[in-house]
């Protein structure tokens, strides 16, 4: 898990992540396990695909992601030039 604050930009064309919640902008991310019931069924849950959350600071709502779709930046910087 990185450290808390960092601002995320989703997409080819790097467009600023913002809560869907509270618009807020810095976000936490941690890998998670993308669970089926039929994998949990057989006790293989280990085999699902990973992903990523990508948490709000400011609300805490869970923004999930599948793909590679993202990427995350240092506060301090700003977000890229688009």
């Amino acid at each position: 898990m990185s450290r808390s604050g960092s601002l995320v930009t989703i997409g080819p064309d790097r467009s600023p992540l913002h809560c869907l919640v509270c618009r807020g902008q810095a976000f936490a991310d941690r890998e998670i396990k993308l669970n089926t019931s039929g994998m949990e069924f057989l006790g293989m849950e280990w085999a699902n695909r990973s992903g990523t959350a990508l948490i709000c600071d400011q609300c805490g709502f869970v923004h999930t992601f599948a793909g590679e779709g993202f990427e995350l930046w240092d506060p301090g910087g700003g977000y890229p030039p688009r």
